[in-house]
């Protein structure tokens, strides 16, 4: 069964830092498979993108998988605006 992590509702760079700190540790006490939950963010910006490609990179190098459920149109543009859609697993 797979652990859903559940984004903030805000991902920039004005919050990232205690956002990342705090994804970061959910990664880590997860299983092998990863949910992320976009369907609360409201606002996202490079940052924030930058930060879950971070989060999605370490969480892959420990061998975890990725999903995601609830991306909202908010949140596939910005990544699509930015070429991040695949990077994060997104297309």
């Amino acid at each position: 069964m797979a652990d859903i992590i559940n984004l903030p509702e805000n991902l920039t760079i004005h919050t990232i830092n205690d956002s990342y700190a705090e994804l970061n540790q959910k990664i880590q006490e997860t299983g092998e498979e990863i949910v992320f939950d976009a369907g609360a963010v409201e606002t996202i910006d490079t940052s924030g993108l930058q930060s879950l490609l971070m989060l999605i990179r370490t969480a892959e190098s420990n061998q975890r998988s990725i999903s995601w459920q609830n991306t909202n149109e908010l949140f596939m543009t910005s990544a699509n605006n930015i070429g991040l859609s695949e990077a994060l697993k997104l297309a």
